[in-house]
């Protein structure tokens, strides 16, 4: 099993070549991901090799054309939601693909973020098998998010309170009205989660879900999100794997990060409950 956060910051964390010859040379450029090596003690910004480690391909593909293709040729149209081309990386059964150019314009600690939120999909893959598609939306992009940002954090190229703030400020402080936010019960299907992220925007709702995230492991613990993903191979019923593991019940999670969420913002906008349309 690939663990969610302690793998991740305890090895090693995928550096891109992001320029040179191998880019170029052809559209996706093939990377073993290993899991027995020990995590460098630094990683330098302009790093031109991938320094991770044996379990899944990483494909770096050299532009939005490259990706585009890697995908249809790995999946075809089934695979399609309408917004791959333009995602910084997917996480798939074949392994992680990843937009080279779009790596390339983020800073070291952006491209670890990248890296880290992808292979956090891996884990939840592995964890909750082919019911993986069943979790909420929110909580596979949130927990996706939080990990990236825990990874970050423990390697020592960002504050994890720090970019917490910056989230929760790009939602609250947006220039999307309170009363057009989307509530967590709307983010539950992958149709809903893309339609609202379109709708508004990605920054609105992944920052939604790891704001929610966020409360969840505070709350209860980031073992208990795990051990949420981990239900889902087991369990019938995505109510039944919530309430078997948190004490508060979905509808009043829903209903309590609503009054958190609106507690963020200005002190302008506390009489407009988020979530409602």
């Amino acid at each position: 099993m690939i663990p969610v956060v302690s793998l991740l910051a305890s090895l090693v964390v995928l550096v891109v070549v992001l320029a040179g010859p191998g880019i170029a040379a052809k559209p996706c450029r093939e990377h073993e991901i290993r899991i027995d090596g020990q995590a460098p003690s630094a990683l330098s910004p302009d790093s031109s090799v991938f320094d991770v480690v044996d379990v899944v391909k990483a494909y770096v593909c050299r532009d939005e054309a490259a990706f585009s293709e890697g995908l249809l040729r790995n999946f075809g149209a089934r695979a399609w939601h309408g917004s791959e081309t333009s995602a910084a990386g997917i996480a798939t059964s074949f392994g992680v693909f990843l937009r080279g150019d779009y790596l390339a314009r983020r800073t070291l600690a952006g491209r670890v973020e990248v890296i880290a939120h992808e292979l956090a999909h891996l884990s939840q893959q592995e964890l909750a098998r082919p019911r993986v598609h069943e979790v909420p939306r929110w909580i596979v992009e949130g927990h996706a998010e939080w990990a990236a940002l825990s990874v970050v954090d423990r390697l020592g190229y960002g504050s994890y309170s720090e970019r917490r703030a910056q989230v929760a400020r790009s939602v609250v402080d947006g220039a999307i009205p309170a009363t057009s936010l989307s509530g967590l019960d709307t983010l539950d299907s992958p149709d809903q989660w893309w339609r609202w992220t379109r709708s508004l925007s990605p920054s609105v709702t992944y920052g939604q879900a790891f704001l929610a995230v966020d409360r969840l492991t505070e709350r209860y613990g980031s073992a208990t999100m795990v051990e949420f993903f981990r239900a889902f191979a087991r369990a019938t019923d995505a109510r039944e794997c919530w309430d078997g593991l948190f004490p508060i019940s979905y509808p009043q999670f829903v209903a309590d990060f609503r009054t958190h969420l609106r507690s963020l913002g200005p002190a302008e906008d506390q009489g407009h409950p988020l979530g409602q349309r």
